[in-house]
């Protein structure tokens, strides 16, 4: 395979990073035990991209006096959306040919980001989107590196041609030394903001561009510093010694960074200088002979490649096989591949970058070219998303048919639990709301949840004044999962029920385990907002409270028990209520499901079977300590177990009464929610019975 590349210029020892890097993220993605660092790989591609297009920018400043950003960008995008758009096209094909329709949504939107190069941020909001957190990864997640790299392309000209725009009258500053200043600015201050934004919101510094610039930047920098041909040994061991010193930096940080590493921060900074080293030390050392070996050279040409369709293999292939890669599916993975890069790069990449007809082609034509390219894929996207929208409007129109219409076994009215459990023929092949559309079938309001923050926001159901009762439902997102629930029973009964949750956050004295110092601040701040808001509200019959036992576990001090710390937590804060004199109402948490379960629904067709079903010992197997705090706190608490509404005896189904239970693995939908409430209601009206007496 000819290279069409190939010159006496070229940087054997970039094309051997090159090579390092791709595989080092790809053997991390396919055996991540193995080589637990080679995500780092990705840090090693930004420095030399930034090495690379900064090199080329300021030779052309420096030749001709400016930079023809139109130019420039024509070339970026004939190198890199051929692949790219070839990949997102096939791959998005072979989601609606594969995929169950229960991830169409997700997929959709992040086809789409990933065309208009902003995938990361896409993948940054979901990271502090709590409705997201349980979001599969999807074929194209690898694109957020990629649109790092393009934002990058877009800033760096722009700001060299504007700083040098504002010097130009001053005429003190080369465009080198004006690389230098912008460079290295842009170094200190995205270093200084990756640390501190990996500390307060790690989900959102991963894929955020504002804390990987600095990579791109400290490879610029490298770039500005033209070091003289080593004449002396002396000189040549210095050269060679520095680039190795890199080498053995990158090897050591496949180990040192591991998954559990805070990152990028302070953990980057291995790996980005020790690629800045290779790249600035590594020209005519022995470096450039590796690199031309003839694997590596393979890779290293077709690492871009690689990198776009080993990913989607990686996620589409177990859903083509219903099982887990195994090791035979790894090694297809990686050599299909290495052949596909190949086949892309030889027939797609290169007769289009370097054919006479495409380097004639002016910078509109190109534009016009990238823009159609773009309309044909996110177009494919759009029509996953539709196709899932005709499936929710369908679905949805029908669950609202039974609803009006005279089902008694619809839902939790099915009693699975019960000795005299309720069947109705007309549910057998019911399934709603439809499984595509179940993950966001959830009645939670914002006046009611407070997401990342310490405002206590509450809202209320039922009438505002003459009520029957009082209640206020305070807990995290398994208490507004029953919100739809509340509603109901508040206007049945005549009562009015506050709610106010927070995203992993309940009422516990313990500290609950969270993924930044901020999240803990906002968490423990809302706590204490809640506890002040029940004290102001001495009126309140009763306080009810539920959480999740699977979602932000509590922080187990030395010498104590996970058990003993859950309810010293619910005793210690549900005391400060009953010390109000508001009595405490417990529900205990909601069985939890398989991570595929709705998958499995989508794929089924005619009688619901129990083939996505749950055993009951696993689906409340989660020790969430209601009951044992209830006999704590004592006469002033009472306890509500709705587990028999979701279970039978041996089994939690999938499905009870025509209705799909979890939206995801632990929250119930909201249509589930709904048909609890005469069964919840009625638990409530006992429990407030037996504290009044």
């Amino acid at each position: 395979m000819s290279d069409p590349r190939r010159s006496e210029s070229t940087r054997w020892d970039v094309q051997g990073l090159r090579a390092f890097a791709v595989l080092a993220v790809v053997l991390y993605h396919l055996w991540p035990n193995r080589l637990p660092g080679g995500f780092v790989g990705v840090d090693v591609f930004f420095v030399v991209s930034g090495y690379l297009i900064t090199g080329h920018l300021l030779r052309e400043q420096l030749r001709s006096g400016r930079i023809a950003l139109g130019a420039f960008w024509a070339r970026r995008a004939k190198r890199l959306l051929p692949g790219a758009f070839l990949t997102l096209a096939a791959t998005g094909v072979a989601v609606l040919l594969v995929v169950p329709s229960t991830l169409w949504g997700q997929y959709g939107r992040e086809l789409i980001a990933a065309s208009v190069y902003v995938q990361n941020w896409q993948l940054a909001s979901d990271s502090v989107d709590y409705l997201a957190s349980d979001n599969q990864p999807s074929p194209f997640q690898h694109f957020w590196s990629l649109s790092v790299e393009e934002q990058f392309y877009i800033a760096l000209p722009v700001l060299l041609v504007a700083l040098a725009a504002l010097l130009r009258r001053a005429r003190t500053l080369s465009p080198v030394t004006t690389a230098r200043v912008l460079l290295g600015a842009v170094v200190v201050l995205s270093l200084v903001w990756s640390i501190v934004e990996t500390r307060t919101a790690p989900g959102v510094a991963y894929f955020s561009t504002a804390t990987r610039a600095w990579e791109f930047a400290l490879g610029g920098l490298a770039s500005t510093v033209a070091l003289p041909r080593p004449v002396t040994t002396v000189a040549r061991s210095v050269r060679t010694g520095g680039a190795w010193l890199g080498v053995a930096g990158l090897v050591a940080s496949l180990w040192v960074v591991t998954p559990a590493t805070p990152f990028p921060g302070s953990a980057a900074i291995l790996p980005v200088t020790s690629a800045a080293l290779v790249v600035l030390l590594g020209a005519r050392s022995g470096l450039e002979r590796l690199g031309r070996l003839a694997p590596v050279a393979f890779v290293g040409r077709t690492s871009y490649a690689v990198y776009l369709w080993h990913w989607p293999a990686i996620v589409l292939l177990p859903l083509v096989t219903g099982h887990a890669l195994g090791t035979r599916d790894k090694v297809a993975v990686l050599v299909g591949a290495l052949l596909l890069a190949a086949v892309t790069t030889r027939f797609v990449e290169e007769p289009l970058r370097f054919s006479r007809r495409m380097r004639t082609l002016r910078p509109r034509r190109v534009a016009l070219l990238g823009a159609l390219a773009t309309v044909v894929v996110v177009g494919i996207g759009a029509a996953t998303l539709g196709a899932l929208e005709v499936q929710q409007v369908q679905a949805a129109a029908y669950q609202r048919s039974l609803e009006r219409g005279d089902v008694p076994c619809f839902g939790a009215a099915a009693r699975i639990g019960s000795a005299e459990p309720c069947a109705d023929p007309r549910l057998a092949d019911v399934r709603v709301p439809a499984p595509a559309a179940a993950g966001t079938d959830d009645a939670n309001l914002p006046a009611c949840w407070s997401n990342t923050t310490a405002d206590f926001n509450v809202c209320s159901f039922g009438p505002r004044t003459g009520a029957r009762a009082h209640l206020a439902a305070i807990g995290d997102s398994h208490n507004n999962a029953l919100i739809s629930a509340y509603r109901a029973i508040a206007e049945r009964n005549h009562w009015r029920i506050d709610v106010a949750g927070h995203v992993g956050c309940y009422l516990t004295t313990a500290q609950q385990q969270a993924p930044s110092v901020a999240y803990t601040e906002a968490c423990e701040g809302w706590k204490r907002a809640a506890i002040a808001w029940i004290g102001d509200h001495p009126d309140l019959d009763a306080l009810v409270v539920t959480h999740a036992a699977t979602k932000s576990p509590v922080i187990v001090p030395e010498g104590s028990t996970n058990e003993q710390t859950v309810v010293d937590g619910l005793v210690g804060a549900w005391r400060t209520a009953v010390d109000a004199g508001v009595p405490v109402i417990a529900i205990r948490d909601n069985p939890v499901t398989g991570a595929g379960t709705l998958d499995c629904l989508a794929r089924m067709s005619g009688p619901t079977t129990d083939a996505c079903d749950t055993p009951r010992s696993v689906a409340t197997a989660p020790y969430d300590g209601t009951e044992d705090a209830v006999r704590a706190v004592g006469d002033r608490a009472r306890a509500i177990d709705l587990t028999d509404s979701y279970c039978t005896a041996t089994t939690c189904p999938a499905v009870v009464g025509g209705v799909v239970v979890h939206r995801d693995p632990t929250h119930v939908t909201g249509t589930f929610a709904r048909t609890l409430a005469p069964y919840l209601g009625a638990d409530l009206e006992r429990a407030l019975a037996s504290l009044a007496r």
